[in-house]
């Protein structure tokens, strides 16, 4: 039957290559789809399936839309696969795409993969740990990033939870400066002293070097106010 005008290519791909094959299966494309590349390693702790390898050596034979990289330890999905794994995974109860989530944050994370982690996190709500991984970029792949897009986020992340990182503030206060944005800058700058001043967890060496650092931070301005 030929399609009309109403058909979804996303639908029909999914109906012909995804739906007909083993819940596992389906679960495995549906999961690792949301990876630009991946490797079995990363498929194991990600999918928690035991037969992770079973399937991938499957798919790789078997799937003109799974593809080992040249290194011959990474795999990528076409993006047509890609897609249709987003469409599925998206339809998955909440609870299930948490879950997801929250390991390929950890794993991007542990591996050094700042910006997709803290895009899996954000995704999930998971602020703490957005923040914490901004903490450990210190700045450097954000500054990738266009700063309506860091902007927004932040505008997201609720103001209790960015006040319990005074070092993550340190960071966006940094990039505030690097990309012009003054008066964002000052209004972190306010944030981060309320905070320090109402942390009783801190001592007061770790409150006297967090008040240095906006000290250093802040001259930036004094050096360029020509």
């Amino acid at each position: 039957q030929l399609p009309d005008r109403k058909s979804d290519i996303y639908e029909m791909f999914a109906t012909a290559m995804i739906d007909p094959l083993p819940e596992e299966y389906r679960e495995f494309l549906t999961v690792m789809g949301l990876a630009d590349e991946f490797t079995l390693e990363m498929a194991r702790r990600i999918t928690g399936l035991a037969g992770a390898e079973e399937i991938l050596v499957t798919l790789t034979e078997q799937n003109a839309f799974v593809t080992r990289l040249p290194d011959n330890r990474s795999f990528r999905f076409h993006h047509m696969m890609k897609e249709c794994a987003l469409h599925t995974f998206l339809s998955m109860p909440k609870e299930r795409q948490t879950v997801y989530r929250g390991r390929l944050g950890i794993w991007y994370e542990d591996h050094r993969l700042y910006l997709h982690a803290m895009t899996e996190y954000r995704q999930n709500g998971d602020y703490d740990a957005m923040l914490r991984t901004l903490q450990k970029d210190a700045g450097i792949l954000l500054s990738s990033l266009h700063p309506k897009a860091v902007l927004a986020a932040l505008d997201e992340c609720p103001a209790a939870v960015l006040a319990s990182h005074p070092l993550a503030i340190l960071v966006l206060m940094r990039s505030m400066f690097n990309w012009r944005n003054i008066p964002k800058m000052l209004e972190l700058k306010e944030l981060l002293l309320t905070a320090i001043s109402e942390n009783t967890a801190l001592s007061a060496q770790e409150k006297g070097d967090l008040r240095g650092e906006c000290d250093l931070i802040m001259s930036f301005l004094c050096y360029n106010d020509i």
